[in-house]
């Protein structure tokens, strides 16, 4: 007899070996005790790593069953599974055993009939996710169907082509089909989106607060989803959000704690909603979770990995793309590698380095530097920072190493994840982006570009759709367009996205991919419609999001997306711009100062009123105007302690025939117009909440008002404007 140490080392270059060859989503696995447990039909069992997929227990047994065909040996060889299942069923690794011998039998005959393999091909969607309601070790039609797909890849990949271009008619028929066959063909390599079963989307949890959490509450009313808010308990007991929900037959779940420990914890936050329900639905606490979604907005979860995993692991559905994704285009580094792949003449000149130590990473940008990769002045950015934060900006080589060392200690800072890039700098760009989004289906589709040059502080103030820039450009921007599609499509994106870009001299660079909805999607909306069989319809990027979350299919074509108008989006924030005090990031005086107050009126005067004071100057040409505001107070509300964006004001001109050349001018006239005519007063309040006397709220009103009369949005306005870039609106506030 061979001893066991000598069996374990002749056992361990096999065990290697197959581990290597186990499959999992991302870089995780799936646990097999669970996928056995689950297989064995253990009351309670489930993936814990697919633990918000749709269907509930079939669709786990569905996607375990999936994982089994290609990990069962392994588990079975070399993992200790018996105990665990005996303890929880002493029958279940008996099952597991007649399960492992069926599939082995099932696949054995099928290799002897092709035309189980040729009938894949013709056989209708809708019978194909019927046999997939078979999962049993009796006539295992369900099963023969898995063996097929897992054994043959071409098989997989057409009946996954098929899905996407059949899903809309199926969705219509039978939304668990499309569930079925979605769960029974994504790659097991990648998380499966999750998505809320056969379109029953029951109850939306609002994680996002202020006007895009109030946008949120107000799209899931408008499309009869129950709105649950949740809400920071210190902050916001009584916010507009919260009125709205409940006014709606909603309900709000109080957090505990300051701005990190609650909006941010997503601890806590899976925590309160899994109380919430079981305290509100009891016995059905389970099942109403399961027609529950978690949007995130633009808030502090919604490109968070580990909150991603968290609401996974807890069976909530998350509206957004799955943690895979954001890890990998979410990351610049990564983003840029896979940039390159598509057109390598897409990115700037640099390197990517996931080092940590600073002085392997100056030997790197030496390295690239002395091999002509690049050249100086560069730029220095953490992986995974953003809004101007973790990047600094180095003219000459000398520098390098401070720099290393000050993004080095920002990152750690904010707790970023390690990485960094090193790129050629281009200055005085033009700042775009392409707004996607994507079902789980792969139906792709673009609306087109916005122009987000207007900043300070490299925060953006002001946005355009279409960019103006462009207008006389279609070639370039198809071409812009179609390489962000790629990027998306790549990653296997499910949700909205946005893909961030410079502009310059005709030369274009892609930056990095927004996992989720951004602040300035509504000047997209503003800019298109939707052809529809009963005319134009305006374009809704939330309501798409909550559609995908459903695990609907994009009802319309690329060519349906059209652009009506030219818009602009203005945030409306409580600040001030101060001339006169010191700005610590560039030793330069001038900067926007944030205000506190109390408001005491908000309002916004109609389109039409806005159009006849333009005629009545004089102003011929527009056919139309549309106006709006997005606010996360009313009257009454007060804002102390909170992001200065409380509102986006969002204009929008379609101009007459014969008047198109004119359109931005238009625009700009349409904005200052309405500009004027918004009334938002309070009244200012300190620190701690005490109202000022006599002391006005103040607004970044008339700022937005100065820079679309300055001489560069003229000019931008109709035909080009050489010099306008990222930095220019603080440059001519400071020298005005």
């Amino acid at each position: 007899m061979i001893p066991l140490a000598q069996q374990r080392d002749q056992q361990t270059p096999a065990l290697t070996d197959a581990m290597r060859k186990l499959v999992g989503p991302g870089r995780r696995y799936i646990g097999a005790k669970e996928a056995l447990m689950v297989l064995a039909g253990v009351d309670g069992a489930r993936l814990v790593e697919l633990g918000s997929v749709p269907l509930g227990a079939h669709g786990q047994r569905l996607c375990a069953l999936r994982y089994f065909l290609p990990n069962g040996a392994t588990w079975l060889r070399y993992y200790s599974w018996r105990p665990g299942l005996e303890k929880a069923d002493p029958a279940a690794p008996q099952l597991v055993l007649n399960l492992d011998q069926f599939l082995q039998t099932r696949r054995t005959a099928l290799k002897s009939q092709p035309s189980a393999l040729a009938a894949l091909s013709s056989a209708p969607l809708l019978t194909l996710a019927e046999k997939l309601e078979d999962l049993s070790l009796t006539e295992g039609k369900g099963i023969d169907l898995l063996i097929l797909l897992e054994d043959h890849a071409d098989a997989r990949a057409a009946l996954r082509a098929r899905l996407e271009r059949e899903a809309l008619p199926l969705l219509i028929s039978s939304p668990r089909a499309a569930d079925l066959l979605y769960l029974a063909t994504f790659e097991l390599t990648r998380f499966p989106a999750t998505t809320v079963g056969a379109g029953d989307l029951k109850y939306l949890i609002v994680a996002d607060k202020g006007e895009m959490g109030v946008r949120a509450t107000r799209e899931a009313i408008r499309l009869g989803i129950c709105p649950v808010v949740l809400f920071s308990k210190t902050d916001d007991e009584g916010c507009l959000q919260v009125r709205l929900a409940e006014a709606h037959g909603g309900f709000g779940i109080p957090l505990l704690g300051s701005f990190r420990e609650s909006y941010a914890s997503y601890e806590q936050i899976a925590q309160r909603v899994l109380e919430a329900y079981a305290e509100r639905f009891v016995g059905d606490a389970e099942a109403e979770l399961a027609r529950s979604a978690l949007y995130p907005g633009y808030g502090p979860l919604a490109e968070n990995t580990a909150a991603i995993e968290h609401f996974r692991k807890s069976g909530i559905v998350f509206v957004g793309p799955m943690q895979d994704v954001v890890e990998q285009a979410g990351d610049k580094r990564k983003f840029r590698l896979i940039a390159e792949s598509i057109e390598k003449t897409a990115v700037v000149p640099g390197i990517v380095m996931d080092e940590s130590d600073p002085e392997a990473i100056v030997a790197r940008i030496a390295e690239g530097h002395k091999a002509k990769k690049f050249s100086f002045p560069g730029r220095l950015k953490a992986a995974n920072g953003g809004g101007g934060r973790g990047q600094m900006v180095i003219p000459s080589p000398d520098l390098v190493e401070t720099a290393v060392r000050k993004v080095l200690a920002e990152i750690r800072a904010n707790g970023w994840d390690p990485g960094v890039m090193f790129e050629q700098n281009i200055p005085e760009t033009v700042h775009l982006e392409v707004q996607i989004v994507r079902d789980r289906f792969g139906n792709t589709r673009h609306f087109g570009m916005r122009d987000c040059t207007e900043q300070r502080a490299s925060q953006k103030i002001q946005e355009e759709a279409p960019p103006a820039l462009l207008r006389h450009h279609p070639e370039l921007t198809k071409a812009i367009t179609r390489v962000a599609v790629q990027v998306a499509d790549h990653v296997g994106y499910v949700g909205a996205c946005t893909v961030e870009l410079m502009y310059k001299s005709g030369h274009y660079y892609l930056l990095e991919m927004n996992t989720r909805i951004q602040v300035e999607h509504p000047v997209t909306e503003a800019a298109h419609r939707i052809r529809t069989r009963s005319g134009l319809v305006p374009l809704n990027l939330v309501e798409l999001q909550l559609l995908v979350a459903r695990g609907e299919a994009i009802p319309f074509a690329q060519d349906d997306i059209i652009a009506t108008h030219v818009a602009r989006e203005f945030r409306i924030n409580a600040e001030s711009w101060k001339s006169d005090v010191k700005d610590s990031r560039d030793g330069q005086k001038g900067l926007f100062v944030p205000n506190a107050g109390e408001f005491t009126k908000i309002r916004l005067h109609s389109a039409e009123e806005v159009k006849s004071a333009l005629e009545g100057e004089g102003v011929q040409g527009i056919d139309e105007i549309t106006v709006r505001l997005d606010s996360g107070f009313e009257e009454g509300d007060r804002l102390l302690n909170k992001d200065p964006t409380f509102a986006k004001l969002i204009v929008a001109v379609k101009p007459k025939p014969g008047h198109e050349e004119s359109a931005y001018e238009l625009l700009r006239l349409a904005s200052i117009a309405t500009l004027q005519k918004l009334e938002i007063e309070g009244n200012a309040l300190l620190p701690s909440g005490k109202v000022q006397e006599g002391v006005p709220f103040q607004t970044n009103i008339a700022d937005h008002i100065k820079i679309l009369e300055s001489d560069m949005l003229k000019t931008h306005s109709q035909s080009t404007a050489p010099n306008r870039h990222v930095n220019w609106v603080v440059q001519m506030l400071r020298q005005s």
